[in-house]
């Protein structure tokens, strides 16, 4: 097993399957100078009483400094907190190599941890220049039963008899993509090993698929029956999928569901699928792909379907980030102009509210600018209202009424379906003391 300082032992079968023969579920990436990825996976140490929290580190060579011999060194430190706040472990590495552009450099290691929330921070040094990265992730460990976390890959290679590489598993070397990304069509290959627990003398049926990151199957494979050997308290599978299947660029989800004993169990993992085409058709703006702190993540979720934002809501800042930034890849106009209505929102605040709290400024960040605006103030029949028309984009219209008189625009009719509209609205504009009263109060 992969790991720095820690044994472990264990009966284990290695089964690779379909296409090896021939915390989290979403890797972070860091901010500061240096960037960097990181991913973890939770495995459970059968007949050690430990779990093991293995971490995967990518980095990119170019982006250091050079020393006269050509070499390249920077050190990792990583400190894993418990939720209240104590240091329970602390790792640090060491890397030297040679400095070449286009090369990347993969770390690994393993922290021997119990179940419980923790924060993990890593912190990458330049030893040439002092120059920093930083990263932070909430992790959530639980003892897993019947199954492990999924460690993507980018490249599986038989190992040596002799090998003491820490990024071996079984009589293979498993090289992590640590920063969860897949350039196509380079990169068209998607590796991922998984571990059964307690499964020993069993027929399990599994299947495993790639689907979008709001649920949408793009490719599933049929299901196939396997045999765990008696005996055996951990069987190690090793799977590959092609990523040619996916035609868009963004973020995706790898699904794996395994029957066992009855039971059907899932587990997930998101990576971000890219298009080289369409990243260089981003050149002259900023990739999104740089998003390193949402810029407005309250106006975001106003665009977003209910799937979208219920998988949005559940995820962890960096996470969040990874989607906002698959969400607009290969759009980088559309999201600009989002942008711009977040800011230009804000000119609806009011003395409670931020812009995009109230009813005009929540529009204008779903809908954008309106073609044309009505403003009427007090006319002794009607009360101050404005009248917003879309006429090029949708042909639709929208009302905002300031009801008592304290400048809050509600909206109370549109056009548009499924949006703010009373069956009374006409009644709504008029001065509360000719109102007959009825709904929309």
């Amino acid at each position: 097993m992969p790991g720095k300082g820690i044994g472990f032992s264990r009966t284990i079968a290695f089964l690779a399957i379909c296409g090896i023969a021939g915390g989290s579920n979403i890797a972070s990436l860091s901010q500061g100078d240096i960037r960097f990825g990181i991913d973890t996976a939770l495995f459970d140490y059968t007949g050690t009483g430990s779990l093991g929290l293995e971490i995967y580190q990518q980095l990119d060579i170019e982006q250091l400094s050079m020393d006269q011999d050509s070499m390249a060194r920077f050190s990792t430190v990583i400190v894993l907190i418990s939720g209240n706040g104590d240091t329970v472990a602390v790792d640090q590495w060491n890397s030297e190599t040679i400095w070449a552009q286009n090369r990347s450099v993969v770390n690994s290691t393993v922290l021997s941890v119990m179940p419980g929330e923790y924060v993990l921070n890593v912190v990458v040094t330049d030893a040439g220049n002092g120059r920093e990265g930083q990263l932070s992730r909430s992790v959530g460990i639980e003892s897993p039963e019947h199954l492990s976390e999924i460690e993507l890959a980018k490249a599986v290679v038989p190992a040596q008899e002799e090998s003491f590489n820490p990024l071996r598993k079984g009589e293979l070397i498993i090289y992590p993509a640590a920063s969860g990304s897949y350039t196509l069509p380079e990169e068209h290959t998607l590796y991922y090993y998984v571990e059964i627990y307690n499964a020993g003398g069993c027929t399990l049926h599994m299947q495993s698929q790639l689907q979008t990151y709001a649920g949408e199957i793009i490719f599933a494979r049929p299901w196939v029956p396997l045999a765990v050997p008696d005996g055996a308290d951990a069987i190690s599978l090793v799977d590959s999928l092609d990523l040619r299947v996916i035609r868009n660029s963004g973020l995706h989800r790898m699904v794996l569901e395994i029957v066992i004993q009855g039971d059907t169990l899932e587990v997930e993992k998101f990576l971000m699928v890219r298009r080289e085409a369409e990243l260089i058709s981003e050149s002259g703006g900023e990739s999104p792909e740089e998003v390193t702190v949402l810029p407005y993540p309250e106006h975001f979720r106003l665009i977003l379907s209910a799937r979208e934002r219920d998988i949005y809501d559940n995820l962890e800042e960096d996470a969040a980030v990874r989607f906002y930034s698959a969400y607009w890849l290969g759009r980088t106009e559309q999201r600009q102009q989002f942008e711009i209505r977040c800011s230009e929102s804000e000119r609806y605040s009011g003395a409670f509210k931020d812009g995009w709290e109230t009813d005009r400024g929540r529009v204008y960040v779903i809908y954008g600018a309106p073609d044309d605006i009505e403003a009427f103030l007090f006319q002794g029949d009607r009360i101050p209202h404005e009248i917003w028309y879309y006429h090029e984009s949708m042909n639709e219209r929208f009302i905002f009424a300031d009801r008592w008189g304290l400048g809050e625009y509600e909206q109370i009719f549109s056009t548009l379906e499924g949006e703010i509209s009373y069956s009374n609205w006409e009644e709504m504009m008029l001065p509360v003391s000719s109102r007959t009263g009825g709904g929309g109060d």
